[in-house]
């Protein structure tokens, strides 16, 4: 707020001035452009006032304050891909579009004091690792879990006693994992992912690279759909398939973490153990670390909680069972098993229940949509009509096809459809978007929300021309198919489920020879793509287009970026594809322009030009030393071993599309900033292993060596 406006500095002149300028304004013109050089003085003044605090001051201060501190200066890497998106979507919010990557070293510099005073201890390394890298962070001082031989007559050590607790289930399981409390031998070789924990010197740094997104009150996917007969099987993961359960993340400042504090895979053994204390607690029961408290402030304050009919089921009425081959528990019990998000009700319960579930996924990153922030990625409603859809609400449209419907009635005007819950829309009938020229339809989920769609029938587009049909923060269980290759659709933070028979977007036939029709993809996750080649094009950023073993990308101009290609890609035209990875080959039929870069791309195809790709950027540097009659043999072995490999190829696994922490380095920093190649390369987890390493030296004791461990 500017101290002088223009209605402000007339007020300063004498009356005889603003009189004569009255009709003519050319007085008031003038004025107006000084108040508009005082206000970026004004702000330049405030600008430097707040340049002297950390929580304040623009960025490019931040290492300038750090100097002061003797920091060294972390990697905060760079604003080019909000530049680049802003540009292809200019109707979104914004102005941010890349999700936070956990490397600012804005609280880093902030905390510098904060961690000296403290520096060496295991709350205070714990703290650090997960400030500097956002991730889950656990701290073990190795030489804890070391074997001691006792000492009879005045050293006994009876907690470092050779053998284990084996009647402990709980104990058992956590055996060479981060919680580990039994006693093993010395293992003398260099820490590092697999071995050499077990040493006096050792400092071991376990990470979870895996975050955990809540849902809240979604419906439980029943074993069937619809319900043919009564059935007591049910599956949290609204897409009915086998997917772990995860921990609420917590962030403990004050001690060391505990394992129902990081975000995680829960344990069968542990979740069991958490249950049992509540039921078998004298007197008041305590609150389980995992399980629903009806007393706390929010469904989402635990791991999991499940209703029947709207109603929270208590936890003595829970049991952890393993569900692998499903078996119905007795009486009013509920059966649920961690590992695979199963729970099966008990004898006693009335048929067809209305069963919801709250608990938290795991997931890489923000791809796909999801219960994350997508504020940035909202459309910007000018004078859109807005449509609301609430299966609760009797004066609202219960389906995304009421929605469609009345906006058909309303003839068509630039409108939002909005989804604000996480409920699944089970459309039975036909949605078909077809907006005229020159306008726009969206359908829209809330900020931090995922609704579920179930089609019964593909989607149609049919937009006119310059007209575009947007699908946001959704996940999708059906198919697009294109009746009308005009104008554009565009996908954001959206889920097509893959499905290894058919094509997420497919395109009816025509005799156009060139048709206008465009597609858009960012941050989604999509099934195979089937376009004619004469489409005007395919624009893909930070997406996993997955058709398995098959074909993943078949027909027109293809400009992709930040990408991962489960399947072939047979494309007419490949102008840019940047920092992305093609599991399978590539066939580019014009290859005169375009560029690949910075990307891996297999042996046998055929693109443009290519720029520092592998593995043909690993063969060139090994074969220029190597005389002439081996150099067959040794670009042999690179294609062989430099491969990107992942965690799983699945959806919705946890670890969907995101590298094996086993893979070749030269994969993991390959892209133009030294980040990983692929859907991922937004999180920069190169970087944040580099950063993690470089504070870590400046707070370990002197002859102490840090571990790195991925958990997840």
């Amino acid at each position: 707020m500017t101290s002088f406006d223009t209605e402000r500095l007339m007020q300063f002149l004498p009356a005889v001035y603003r009189n004569r300028d009255a009709g003519r304004e050319e007085l008031r013109a003038l004025l107006s452009v000084i108040a508009r050089e005082i206000a970026v003085v004004e702000e330049d003044l405030a600008q430097l006032y707040d340049d002297q605090f950390i929580d304040t001051c623009a960025d490019w201060v931040i290492p300038y304050i750090g100097d002061l501190l003797g920091t060294t200066p972390l990697y905060s890497g760079s604003g080019d891909a909000d530049a680049q998106l802003s540009g292809v979507f200019p109707d979104l919010t914004g102005p941010r579009f890349s999700p936070h990557a956990a490397l600012g070293s804005r609280p880093d510099v902030a905390k510098t004091i904060y961690y000296r005073k403290r520096t060496a201890t295991r709350a205070m390394l714990e703290e650090l690792a997960a400030d500097v890298t956002g991730w889950g962070a656990h701290v073990v001082e190795m030489f804890e879990q070391l074997q001691w031989s006792q000492w009879i007559r005045n050293h006994l050590r009876l907690f470092c006693h050779e053998c284990p607790d084996i009647r402990s289930n709980e104990l058992l399981e956590r055996i060479d994992g981060p919680f580990d409390t039994t006693r093993h031998t010395v293992d003398v070789r260099r820490i590092n992912q697999l071995n050499g924990w077990y040493q006096v010197r050792n400092v071991a740094f376990f990470l979870w690279r895996l975050r955990a997104y809540p849902l809240e009150l979604v419906d439980a996917r029943a074993m069937f759909d619809p319900p043919a007969a009564p059935d007591y099987r049910f599956h949290a993961n609204r897409l009915r398939r086998d997917v772990p359960l995860f921990t609420r993340a917590q962030r403990s400042e004050s001690r060391a973490s505990t394992e129902a504090e990081i975000a995680g895979p829960i344990r069968h053994a542990l979740f069991r153990q958490d249950i049992r204390r509540k039921q078998l607690s004298p007197g008041p029961p305590p609150a389980t670390d995992f399980y629903g408290d009806p007393d706390a402030f929010s469904d989402l304050d635990r791991s999991l909680a499940i209703y029947l009919d709207g109603a929270l089921l208590p936890p003595e009425l829970i049991c952890a069972s393993d569900l692998t081959n499903w078996r119905q528990p007795s009486g009013k019990l509920v059966a649920v098993d961690v590992h695979t998000g199963r729970i099966a009700l008990g004898l006693d319960y009335d048929p067809l229940p209305k069963v919801s579930v709250s608990y938290h996924y795991g997931f890489p990153g923000d791809v796909g949509g999801g219960s994350y922030a997508r504020s940035s990625w909202m459309i910007k409603p000018k004078g859109d009509r807005l449509y609301r859809v609430d299966r609760n609400d009797p004066l609202l449209p219960h389906t995304i096809a009421d929605a469609v419907k009345q906006w058909n009635i309303d003839l068509k005007p630039n409108a939002i459809i909005v989804l604000a819950d996480n409920f699944t829309y089970y459309e039975d009938k036909l949605v078909r978007l077809d907006p005229p020229a020159g306008r726009r339809i969206a359908i829209e989920a809330a900020d931090r929300s995922q609704p579920h769609i179930v089609l019964s029938q593909p989607i149609e587009i049919a937009c006119a021309s310059d007209a575009t049909a947007t699908l946001s923060g959704l996940l999708i269980e059906g198919a697009i198919r294109i009746t009308q290759r005009d104008g554009t659709l565009r996908l954001l933070h959206t889920t097509l489920v893959p499905d290894a028979v058919a094509s997420s977007i497919t395109a009816t036939p025509s005799n156009v020879a060139v048709d206008r029709f465009r597609l858009q993809l960012a941050f989604s996750i999509v099934g195979a793509l089937t376009l004619p080649p004469a489409s005007r094009g395919v624009t893909i950023f930070d997406s996993v287009v997955d058709g398995g073993t098959g074909a993943a990308i078949t027909g027109p101009s293809l400009h992709i970026e930040r990408s991962t290609v489960f399947g072939t890609a047979d494309v007419r035209e490949l102008p840019m594809a940047s920092e992305s990875i093609f599991t399978d080959v590539v066939h580019v039929e014009r290859r005169q322009q375009g560029c690949v870069r910075f990307s891996f791309v297999p042996e046998g195809s055929r693109t443009p030009r290519r720029y520092r790709c592998q593995p043909d950027l690993e063969i060139r540097k090994r074969s220029d030393a190597a005389p002439a009659a081996a150099r067959a043999a040794i670009a042999d072995e690179v294609r062989e071993l430099l491969v990107p490999s992942f965690t799983s190829t699945h959806y919705p696994d946890p670890g969907y599309a995101q590298l094996h922490r086993n893979v070749p380095r030269q994969i993991f920093t390959g892209a133009e900033d030294f980040a990983e190649m692929g859907v991922y390369c937004h999180l920069k987890q190169p970087q944040r292993e580099t950063n993690l390493r470089a504070r870590i030296q400046e707070h370990l004791p002197f002859g102490f060596e840090a571990g790195l461990i991925y958990v997840t």
